[in-house]
């Protein structure tokens, strides 16, 4: 059939479809009705619903320039189009006015304007609205109305699509339809069944920003991950502060969506630096606190780790809530949050480092800090190696000269030998697994000797006196970790996890229970009475339970370290320790007691077994005994009569031969 006949048989099923509405429209007498029909055709409305006010008024005066009919006829005429129009309007569309009617908005004008609208678009039912339907209804607005009459329609049609949605979930059917779940659509966030949520969004002026565009030509995987991100935010993150949650995490969501969809990212915890680097060009050109807004890439790959079913260690960035290591393998007082192998820009080789890590952090034993530790070294040597097609494919000679370029940097030989160490292991790793057939190069041809380095980190006691004495000028917390520190020589990391039943007293001796860290044990020290009842005593007011940490950080979990120590070199610097001169370290009080029970005899084996180490060796690094103790042994020796210079010396007369 050709387009012209195909034109022509649509066109004539038009007009009987007008012709049978007018047939049924509840006007009997045809011709009331006949030249409303012509005049409709004429304008090639082929609905009598479609007709527009103005075509009605058109229609009625095109009655009277005629000069066929007296006014009362044009009257009994144009008011028969209206009825007819009012009985489809009623018969086709009845439920959608009565829902309107049902929707609570009391500006009868506002109502009617949308109605007509919604007509127009053949929507018979308010659920039917969606955020296309309201785009649509925008534009119509926008070229008739100022800005200020658009935002008052909009306003109203977004309370009758809120309305009826409410009323929709009082339904098990209703709350099931209504459910948060991924499709091709475009989520309009005032449309969603939260009533609580819709308020935050009522006076957010451009709602473009409330717009989330699943439809758009991007990678599955991305869409997905953006609205299981979107989701997570709405349903967790700020609920009590609607404003910072926008700024935060609903702004910068969008334009890192949008920015993934234009550079054509299928995998958010795939993102590599330099894709972040621009992306952070574009949120500097949008505000002013890029820190905040840029904090959106690694709370998304968090979140998105985090809720995964499955671990995914593909991901760039691991972080280590996710695993649920036990105890003793975390510092809780600085704790690592992650492990990153995004530095690592050769595919493959970060393939290989992130299979070792999952080895450690899976099967291996080590604590997080160490791996991280181990991690940091390899992935230095991977960058350096990044042109080749693999760490594999790198010879012996390569890695001897990149070992010569160590030695030339000024590196300590004990730090040159650790790193020699975790390149061996990584390599023995790659060795095992059948990434390689042999190890490229023999660690003991650059293993270097070391000898034991004595650091004098004793403080002097006028420096600790004088803190003692304005100690109560510093806040409680920092006040009682550092009569710990200066007690018991314990490391912050001890200290800051102690926790309520640590506290012990056996009828004789006050003793404090440790979990040490880096040896992964229990131990029991003793401490000072007075040290015992002012714990007790503030145990028992803050209500800590047994098993609390009793010093907690914002977060609920132990205080952290790094916060003590900055907090307390504040007070320092406030009450001007050392004339303000003076630099607060924690373990500088771990050398100062060490050294304390050297000079008052204490064999190295017991301050060894006290301080928690594994040898000598390391205790007497410890130990600041050269001054003192060889004072103190050369009093001891020369207050022998026998060793006493003076003795030997006899009065002789002059010219006496000695």
């Amino acid at each position: 059939m050709s387009a012209i006949r195909l034109l022509q048989a649509e066109r004539k099923e038009e007009i009987q479809h007008l012709h049978r509405q007018f047939m049924s429209g509840g006007i009997l007498q045809r011709e009331l009705w006949e030249e409303a029909e012509k005049f409709l055709i004429q304008r090639e409305i082929y609905d009598v619903i479609l007709a527009e006010e103005q075509d009605l008024r058109e229609y009625k005066q095109t009655l009277l320039d005629s000069g066929n009919y007296t006014k009362k006829q044009v009257k009994e005429q144009s008011s028969a189009l209206r009825k007819i129009q009012k009985y489809w309007i009623e018969t086709e569309y009845g439920e959608l006015l009565l829902e309107i009617r049902e929707s609570q908005v009391s500006d009868e004008a506002l109502k009617g304007n949308i109605k007509r609208f919604l007509i127009r678009q053949g929507i018979h039912h308010i659920k039917e609205i969606d955020y296309t339907v309201r785009s649509r209804y925008e534009a119509e607005l926008k070229k008739m109305w100022d800005e200020a009459s658009v935002m008052r329609y909009l306003k109203v049609f977004d309370h009758i699509k809120q309305y009826s949605i409410q009323k929709e979930i009082e339904s098990l059917p209703g709350r099931i339809e209504h459910r948060r779940k991924y499709q091709a659509q475009v989520v309009f966030l005032p449309y969603l069944p939260d009533l609580e949520l819709v308020k935050d969004f009522e006076y957010v002026r451009d709602k473009q920003e409330l717009v989330w565009d699943f439809f758009r030509r991007a990678s599955e995987k991305l869409k997905k991950q953006v609205f299981l991100l979107l989701n997570y935010i709405l349903d967790n993150l700020y609920r009590d502060d609607p404003k910072e949650r926008r700024v935060r995490y609903l702004l910068p969501l969008h334009w890192l969506y949008d920015f993934c969809v234009e550079e054509e990212i299928d995998d958010l915890e795939g993102l590599e630096l330099e894709q972040i680097q621009r992306f952070e060009k574009i949120v500097e050109q949008k505000v002013v606190n890029v820190k905040n807004s840029m904090q959106i890439i690694d709370n998304s790959r968090k979140i998105l780790f985090l809720t995964a079913p499955e671990i995914h260690w593909h991901a760039n960035v691991w972080y280590m809530e996710r695993f649920h290591l036990s105890e003793d393998r975390l510092n809780p007082s600085n704790p690592v949050q992650r492990l990153s192998f995004i530095e690592v820009t050769n595919k493959k080789n970060r393939e290989l480092l992130q299979e070792y890590a999952k080895y450690h952090v899976g099967i291996g034993g080590l604590t997080i800090a160490n791996i991280r530790g181990q991690l940091y070294e390899v992935k230095r040597l991977l960058e350096y190696f990044k042109e080749e097609e693999s760490i594999c494919q790198v010879d012996e000679n390569q890695l001897n000269d990149y070992f010569r370029k160590l030695e030339e940097k000024d590196t300590k030989d004990d730090t040159f030998n650790k790193r020699i160490v975790h390149y061996i292991k990584f390599y023995q790793f790659l060795n095992v697994r059948g990434y390689m057939k042999e190890i490229p190069f023999k660690p003991e041809y650059y293993l270097k000797k070391t000898y034991p380095e004595h650091h004098d980190r004793t403080v002097e006691e006028k420096v600790y006196m004088e803190i003692l004495h304005k100690l109560y000028a510093f806040p409680i917390v920092p006040r009682l970790i550092f009569l710990h520190l200066w007690c018991t020589g314990l490391r912050i990391s001890e200290v800051c996890t102690l926790k309520g039943d640590a506290y012990y007293w056996d009828g004789e001796d006050a003793w404090l229970k440790v979990y040490q860290i880096k040896m992964k044990a229990d131990k029991m020290i003793p401490i000072p009475l007075v040290m015992y009842r002012i714990m007790r005593k503030y145990i028992e007011r803050e209500h800590i339970r047994p098993k609390d940490y009793i010093f907690k950080g914002k977060d609920g979990g132990a205080y952290r370290g790094t916060t003590f120590r900055q907090e307390f070199q504040q007070y320092c610097d406030k009450n001007g320790i050392a004339d303000g001169s003076y630099i607060f370290k924690t373990h500088d009080y771990r050398h100062t007691l060490a050294t304390q029970f050297y000079d008052e005899d204490v064999s190295i084996q017991t301050i060894r077994d006290y301080l928690g180490h594994f040898s000598e060796e390391m205790t007497k690094q410890y130990v600041d005994f050269m001054p003192k103790r060889i004072e103190k042994a050369s009093d001891t020796y020369f207050k022998k009569q026998e060793n006493d210079l003076a003795s030997t010396i006899k009065a002789k007369k002059r010219g006496e031969r000695i």
